[in-house]
Parts: structure tokens; C-alpha cells; sequence
């Protein structure tokens, strides 16, 4: 596994695009619902829709960009709210592009907030670093009594020149709070040339964490799940003090990681749920 660093650099400063989107569920008679919406510029959303096999009321929303990806000083941040009693599952339509920073920083941050008896599944396709990509992500969850969430942060490195330049700097930040107060806080802070070194053969990374009620009792069917696939480094484990499973994702390609993160996100879905999820066309 990647080591978290304990030199914690400064990052430039620079003013960008500063976007800020907002997106609240709230149950209702026939199951979850989008009761506020607010996306500028470049957040786009499908119209929320269900899928068979899904937790009843479960609702679906797929995420979408207009801009082509992240570029150099973007700012771009989404608050999610789910109410009591309310199920979410958030993904993308595809990978988001992270490109050449030109001396800036590239900036995602998605705060997460799941009332008591809540779900969500926010489980956003791979982040893609070109060449000279510098970002720096942060997804902040906190969960009510009884919550429950599934949550993952993937990336992968590609030259879109076939040279095999590596990307600048890729900060990865997860927060989680239970009712009690914080509960976990795992970053990864690497350069692109440190990827190249500690990575090897691996072009891929990713982390899915399972928190709430019966978080632990999610650990055998994710590495059940994890070890199906080949090309993979994977394990998973849970803290005994507080509900967190956690897997880690070494793939050799991004389809690789692809089907790693399905079949770990389902194994977790029907731990959880008892109900095995439909796949979702992208």
C-alpha cells in the first residue's frame, strides 16, 4: 500500500474557477428523491431515476461535466445532503480528466452529510492524472445515527503524449465523522515521479470505504470479491474500535480497476443490504 507522507507541503495559491454545487435526497411515498438541486458550470446531472434490486427507494443520479475535465486553479466543490431515512447511489457518466496544471492546482472537494437511517453510495468513477496533472481532492462524509455509506477514491496515470511523463502532485484527503465525532482520516500525498518509483507495474489506485452499522461485517466479501480478479493488489480489513472497512486497489489497467471497484462495491451493497445490485450502463 501507498504510505501516507508526513512532509506536508505548501501548495500555490492561486485564484481559479470556484464552483460550488449542491445537491439534497429526501424520502418520500413512492422512495427517495432530488428535492434541491443547484449545479453550475460544470456540474450537470441526469434526472434521477431506479434501478430493479436496489434498497427500496434507493434513487440514482448520475453526475456529468461540461467543461472537458480539471484544469490548472479549478476550485470545484459539491455538497450532498441525505436526509433521514433517505437512499442515495451517486456515480458518474465517466472518468473525470485531470490535465496539465500550468503551475496551478486542481481542486475537488465533496461534503457528504447522511441523516439518521440514511444510505449513500457516492462512487465516482477513476480520476484520470495526464501529464503534469496536480490535484488535490478531498471528500469530507458525516453520518447521523444508524447511516450507512459506501464511498471510493480511484485515480490512474496517463500520457496522452505515449511519452510516460508523470503528473506533478496527486493529494488525496477522506474524512468521516460519526454521531460521536471523527471517526477516520486517511490521506495520500505523492509526486509523479514518487508514483512511478513506489507503484511499479501499477498504473491504478483505489480506495472504497464501507462505514456505518455492519461496516465490519462487509470485510470477507470484499476480499472474496478482490480476489477474483487478475492483474490486481487488493486487500481489506476493519477497525475493531469503530465501524470502518476499508479496501485498498492496485490494478494494472484502468478495466482492470474498473471491475475491481464493481465487484468490491457489490460484495459490499449486498453485505450491507442483502440485496446484490443490477449493473449500471455507462
Amino acid at each position: 500500500m501507498i504510505p501516507l507522507r508526513a512532509d506536508a507541503r505548501a501548495e500555490p495559491v492561486r485564484t481559479g474557477r470556484q464552483v460550488q454545487a449542491a445537491l439534497r435526497f429526501r424520502p418520500g411515498p413512492s422512495g427517495s428523491y432530488l428535492s434541491h438541486q443547484h449545479t453550475p458550470h460544470p456540474f450537470h446531472i441526469t434526472r434521477p431515476f431506479r434501478m430493479a434490486g436496489d434498497p427500496d427507494g434507493m434513487a440514482t443520479l448520475y453526475l456529468q461535466s461540461s467543461s472537458g475535465g480539471l484544469y490548472g486553479d479549478d476550485n470545484v466543490a459539491l455538497a450532498l445532503d441525505v436526509e433521514a431515512e433517505a437512499a442515495a447511489h451517486i456515480t458518474t457518466q465517466a472518468s473525470t480528466v485531470v490535465h496539465h496544471a500550468r503551475g496551478g492546482v486542481a481542486r475537488s472537494t465533496v461534503d457528504i452529510s447522511v441523516g439518521p437511517r440514511g444510505f449513500v453510495e457516492f462512487l465516482p468513477d477513476p480520476a484520470i492524472l495526464f501529464a503534469g496533472a496536480y490535484l488535490a481532492a478531498r471528500v469530507s462524509l458525516t453520518l447521523a445515527e444508524n447511516a450507512q455509506a459506501i464511498i471510493c477514491d480511484a485515480v490512474l496515470h496517463h500520457d496522452p503524449e505515449g511519452a510516460a511523463a508523470p503528473f506533478e502532485r496527486w493529494i488525496a484527503e477522506t474524512d468521516i465523522h460519526g454521531p460521536a465525532g471523527p471517526v477516520l482520516r486517511d490521506r495520500v500525498d505523492l509526486d509523479g515521479a514518487d508514483w512511478r518509483v513506489r507503484m511499479g507495474p501499477w498504473r491504478c489506485h483505489a480506495t472504497l470505504i464501507v462505514a456505518g452499522p455492519g461496516a465490519a461485517d462487509t470485510v470477507a466479501q470484499l476480499r472474496s470479491a478482490l480476489a477474483e480478479g487478475d492483474g490486481l493488489w487488493a486487500g481489506a480489513s476493519a477497525f475493531e474500535d469503530r465501524p470502518i472497512a476499508i479496501a485498498r486497489i492496485l490494478a494494472a489497467d484502468g478495466a482492470q480497476l474498473t471491475a475491481a471497484l464493481h465487484r468490491a462495491w457489490a460484495a459490499a451493497r449486498t453485505a450491507l443490504t442483502g440485496k446484490p445490485p443490477c449493473p449500471r450502463m455507462k
